[in-house]
């Protein structure tokens, strides 16, 4: 393997950008249009506004050497949350799919370098065992956010800040995880365009348009899109909406998946509601050092109201807990597919199996829990969420972060594209307001330390009281908070020491 990169000539920058459009190295117009299928001759185009595309701080005549990067991702046990997007074999007509080959294509022939994707279940096990061994095989990892954690905190990672060739102010970052996901003024790791998995990962709802409208929920709250458009997307009238729809449809007298509810979520659902609400389990102060920050009248106050909804079985089902841990996927999808249920709590990846149903759906963000609050906020789950990272045992870091430049910002203008403007809002989403309601989403994506880290285990504890109805979480916290803050001056210690 070569192990040196080195500068070309200017003739071998020029590439061809095979899915949005083509690409100099001054700014260029992109389209984000869907193809037209071929139709009679108009007489009168009408075209959007061009995006300029904004090019990244490369070197002139960067080359790689022929290096391979190698990228290590996740695979899982539920395979619609394992990483396909970082590396496909070839084109095969799907456009997500082409759209990611040949951003891979376009980097490769352009830099000299080759992009290799290496999947595994146990990524944080196989990277240890690398570092231990000064092993420089892996290039960039892509870990889910919870086992980043405990991978950063043991010194697996690069702070991302130390890589110079790195602009994390640029748009192919996701800004609020460079804020928020810093520790002690370091950041070992960021969402960023290369990957899917975080905006798939990323807490939604979808709603039934035919039960609403059967419903007559139009005459009692208005237009749905109006509502969020104004501000006035609430918990309160989310909460009156749920309530609304609830019909026992076998007649049998007891409400089962047979029937007809409001509202469909899961245990992750709370921690969803959580940062909707601006309830953070943990808060970093003035020197980026988090501090937890759950315990407060406020928070408890809300956490009861979200308790008094979700707790209602008549309007809502918990669908991990009536299905089971391992069938409650299918099943949840099969029942708001089948009419029985006007909402359902989602990340985004739940849309893709959406593509099937007969009636329409739309997309809709969480809602606020006052109609004060400043905007609508979207968790990205962290048991499926990923980061962008480098390897400490990186032989070249200033390298790998012109790569991450190069691959993040092509990505960024092709296979983002083709999956938030096509494959979402064309594809599965059944109307152009849900296009609206994923750039509210995807714009304010929030990522909460005390759930990330998790120290004492706290916030894995308390998505699983609502398996169970429970509800005191003072108490819980009261129980736990020693625990918890002596986990969390550990935590602290171990990033000192790196």
């Amino acid at each position: 393997m070569n192990r040196k990169f080195y500068l070309r000539l200017p003739a071998l920058l020029i590439a061809v950008f095979a899915v949005v459009g083509c690409a100099s190295q001054a700014e260029t117009a992109i389209s984000t249009e869907a193809p037209k299928q071929d139709t009679a001759p108009v007489t009168e185009a009408v075209t959007e506004p061009a995006i300029v595309r904004e090019q990244p701080n490369l070197p002139e005549n960067l080359d790689f050497g022929g290096h391979t990067f190698t990228i290590m991702n996740n695979e899982h046990s539920l395979p619609m949350w394992t990483q396909y997007c970082v590396g496909t074999d070839d084109m095969n007509g799907e456009s997500l799919n082409d759209a990611i080959y040949s951003r891979n294509k376009t980097v490769e022939d352009q830099y000299n370098c080759t992009i290799v994707s290496y999947q595994t279940l146990d990524l944080g096990g196989e990277l240890s065992k690398l570092v231990k061994a000064g092993d420089s095989t892996m290039d960039l990892t892509t870990p889910h956010l919870r086992t980043f954690a405990s991978q950063a905190a043991g010194g697996l990672y690069i702070d991302l800040h130390t890589v110079e060739s790195l602009d994390l102010s640029r748009p192919w970052y996701d800004q609020n995880s460079v804020a928020e996901v810093s520790i002690m003024n370091r950041l070992f790791g960021a969402a960023t365009d290369i990957t899917l998995m975080d905006k798939q990962a990323t807490g939604a709802l979808v709603f039934n348009k035919g039960i609403y409208s059967d419903y007559d929920l139009d005459s009692t709250f208005g237009d749905i899109y109006s509502i969020v458009r104004d501000g006035k997307w609430t918990f309160e009238m989310m909460s009156a909406m749920a309530t609304s729809v609830s019909s026992d449809l076998n007649g049998d007298g007891i409400m089962t998946d047979a029937d007809l509810y409001g509202l469909l979520y899961q245990r992750d659902t709370l921690t969803s509601f959580f940062t909707a609400f601006d309830i953070n389990l943990a808060t970093k102060n003035a020197d980026d050092i988090p501090e937890m920050t759950l315990a407060s009248d406020r928070n408890f106050t809300v956490t009861e109201h979200i308790f008094d909804l979700i707790y209602r079985e008549d309007y809502c089902m918990h669908v991990m807990k009536y299905f089971g841990e391992q069938d409650y996927t299918d099943k949840m999808v099969e029942m708001f597919q089948g009419d029985r249920a006007l909402m359902m709590w989602i990340r985004l990846r739940d849309v893709e199996d959406l593509r099937s149903m007969e009636a329409d759906f739309g997309i809709l963000p969480m809602p606020k829990y006052e109609e004060s609050d400043n905007s609508y906020r979207s968790a990205v789950n962290s048991y499926v969420g990923t980061m962008t990272c480098i390897p400490q045992t990186n032989y070249d870091p200033d390298m790998t972060g012109y790569f991450i430049e190069a691959l993040a910002s092509e990505s960024h203008y092709t296979v983002i594209p083709e999956y938030y403007n096509i494959n979402l809002q064309g594809k599965i989403s059944r109307d152009e307001e849900s296009r609206e309601m994923l750039d509210l989403i995807f714009s304010n994506r929030h990522y909460d330390l005390g759930e990330i880290y998790d120290p004492g285990n706290f916030a894995n504890t308390l998505i699983y009281l609502t398996m169970n109805a429970k509800r005191d979480i003072a108490s819980l916290w009261a129980k736990q908070e020693k625990s918890v803050t002596r986990n969390l001056e550990k935590l602290l210690e171990k990033f000192g020491d790196l």
